[in-house]
């Protein structure tokens, strides 16, 4: 365990001595980094169902203790997996900031990165965990900023003030659990005993702490503006991986509170509210990567689905929905960390090609980037949930516990689970419409000659990072029997939801009385696929090569300019929810006889409700007491003492 957090360590060093030779930092620096993920991969693979700690020496203040549990162990197995994947794609593609940025640098921040993911997961006492959450949030707006473009600092101010605000309600839900534990210690809030109110306020400080953090609908508003500005193997890290810290220490700590079947509920809502919010807006985006980060706040909307089933059947007193829905969480952190991943790659490789991330001025890649096309089909399909890929395995277990929480007692509890499954089905349906993502980007003809000409499929290392991913995609789908044993033991190491062993890898017998087999699904419905192409063998269809001509156009010259769009893909969809994407439009004309340009760009209507307001509550207390801002050093000197009071003051009435 210290071996390992201490590779990253190394490798971070040795980036940094590589200051001043770039060149030797892209393959040195993230070629460490692929090194530490690898050996960090098989040894939490090898200790996954293990709980083992370390306490850092020294008696000054405190002793920083850390601590690994199975779940600890797989979330930091899903850290190092698309680690590994975003460190070999960078050995190539961080060539292209050699003259934005320095790569020794760069390197040096990606290898930290990933450090303070594991030792957030590890930490096992407030202020350690308090320290290091900050450094993470640190470390990766600094690596957004490595991308040095148009919008990015706006989208790390906004990133940031989300964070802060998100830290202050952490920092103080830790504190108020440490006041009734009688120790900072998270080994002492296993048995809490606090009151209910302070239990829900402690709550509610996590949800808006950890959801801010990994992009929590109405919290998700920074997503779609870091995630786009960063280099796309920090966006694979931050919407992969980074987002699913938040998430398991909000399980880690709600469990530690008296629960209420309540809590679980709340999360139920929140992930319905942000799988179909964050579907809906992807949807309208033009910019591929924009929409990549709008899906992760719908996917992290399943995942609560999954641990809100988890956190329920835990308060209720039912373990196998529990477990049910621990498990389908849990798989479906991994296989969003995989799949997502893969498309922020596929989506670099585009932008590395074309340098573009507008979508409908591109057309037909397929041919100038193979590899890239298969990656993104592939992730497309993930997405999709479509089998034998391995989104499909989490939804579909997603759906076995929500139906099977929906005959749990109580109205309000059914009506909950109902919904909640009539919002993933939706879901599921509309996910189906990003098709588009695919098809403008890759398939038709090219719509700018230019572009398409310059194109070319991405080096050696930046596909190589892709094909890993892929390669996950369609393991963990296939492989599903192996990969759940390997989540049970995590899962059952979860109070109230232990005691399941999963039965030839896979089956979890419901009160519904079904039982979960997905590889049998996976592998009829793949069957389907078949049957059209044994249809043409058995009719003995006509093998020749077809004739190639351009589409029909009504009786004009054909031309690219007359493909569909990514804007058409939901041209309804918009019309019909115009309230909730608020869009610019906007017509440019440039003469009689060119052609008329329209522009369609949706708002979050969530930034202009809760956030903008607020902004500019900020900015006029700010211009009030500016006056405070005198310039003098003696001024300062007396701020600092009458708080240093002021803080003396209230510890000897509060001590």
């Amino acid at each position: 365990m210290v071996g390992v957090y201490l590779l990253f360590l190394v490798s971070a060093a040795v980036s940094i001595l590589l200051y001043g030779a770039q060149k030797s930092a892209v393959k040195i620096g993230f070629g460490l980094s692929a090194i530490s993920c690898f050996y960090a991969l098989c040894y939490f693979v090898a200790n996954m169902g293990v709980t083992q700690g370390f306490a850092l020496g020294g008696d000054f203040l405190y002793a920083p203790k850390f601590e690994l549990t199975p779940l600890g162990n797989f979330f930091s197995f899903v850290v190092v997996f698309i680690g590994f994947a975003s460190s070999v794609y960078g050995m190539s593609y961080a060539e292209e900031y050699i003259k934005k940025a320095n790569v020794g640098v760069f390197a040096c921040l990606f290898n930290l990165f990933i450090l303070s993911m594991l030792l957030v997961i590890s930490a096992n006492n407030v202020f350690c965990f308090v320290v290091l959450w900050e450094l993470m949030t640190l470390i990766s707006s600094f690596l957004i900023l490595v991308n040095d473009g148009k919008g990015t600092l706006k989208a790390v101010m906004v990133y940031l003030g989300i964070a802060q605000v998100g830290a202050f309600c952490i920092t103080c839900g830790l504190l108020i659990m440490a006041h009734y534990a009688g120790s900072a210690e998270f080994s002492k809030f296993a048995h809490l005993n606090m009151p209910t109110a302070a239990s829900v306020v402690v709550f509610i400080l996590f949800l808006v702490g950890f959801g801010s953090k990994a992009g929590m609908w109405p919290f998700h508003v920074w997503l779609p503006q870091a995630h786009p500005a960063a280099p796309s193997n920090v966006s694979a890290l931050m919407s992969g991986v980074m987002i699913k810290v938040a998430l398991f220490a909000l399980v880690k700590f709600t469990l530690f509170l008296p629960l209420s079947i309540y809590f679980g509920l709340a999360i139920l809502i929140l992930g319905a509210a942000s799988s179909l919010f964050g579907v809906l807006y992807a949807l309208c985006q033009h910019d591929f990567k924009a929409l990549l980060a709008y899906h992760s706040v719908e996917n992290i909307g399943i995942i609560l689905l999954g641990l809100g089933t988890g956190i329920y059947g835990v308060a209720a007193g039912n373990v196998t929905l529990a477990a049910v829905g621990f498990l389908a969480g849990c798989y479906h952190v991994v296989n969003h960390a995989i799949f997502k991943g893969l498309l922020f790659l596929c989506a670099g490789s585009v932008i590395h090609a074309t340098h573009t991330q507008n979508m409908d001025i591109l057309g037909g890649l397929a041919k100038k980037m193979p590899w890239t096309s298969v990656g993104m089909f592939i992730g497309i399909m993930g997405i999709a949930a479509l089998p034998p890929v391995n989104g499909f395995v989490s939804e579909w277990f997603t759906y076995q516990g929500m139906l099977q929480g929906a005959l749990e007692q109580g109205i309000f509890t059914r009506y909950a689970f109902t919904l909640s499954v009539v919002a993933l089905a939706l879901t599921g349906v509309l996910v189906g419409m990003h098709l588009k993502l695919y098809a403008v980007i890759f398939a038709g003809t090219p719509r700018d000659k230019k572009i398409w000409e310059n194109a070319k499929e991405s080096p050696i290392f930046m596909v190589l990072g892709m094909i890993i991913l892929m390669i996950g995609c369609v393991g963990f789908g296939v492989g599903a029997n192996v990969v759940v044993g390997y989540i049970m033991t995590a899962v059952n190491s979860i109070g109230g939801a232990g005691g399941y062993v999963a039965s030839h890898g896979i089956n979890l017998t419901s009160n519904l009385g079904s039982i979960v087999s997905t590889p049998l699904i996976a592998i009829i419905l793949c069957s389907t696929m078949v049957l059209p192409f044994a249809i043409l063998a058995f009719m003995k269809a006509n093998r020749e090569k077809p004739r190639e001509t351009d589409p029909w156009a009504c009786g004009f010259k054909y031309s690219s300019r007359m493909q569909m769009t990514g804007g058409p893909f939901t041209g309804d969809l918009r019309r019909i929810m115009n309230w909730l994407f608020k869009g610019d439009r906007k017509v440019v004309t440039k003469g009689y006889f060119n052609p008329i340009e329209y522009h369609n760009h949706p708002k979050d209507i969530w930034w202009g409700l809760f956030y903008e307001p607020v902004i500019e509550w900020s900015k006029k207390i700010a211009d009030k007491i500016g006056i405070m801002q005198s310039g003098y050093t003696n001024v300062y000197a007396l701020y600092i003492l009458v708080y240093l009071c002021a803080i003396l003051a209230v510890s000897y009435f509060l001590i």
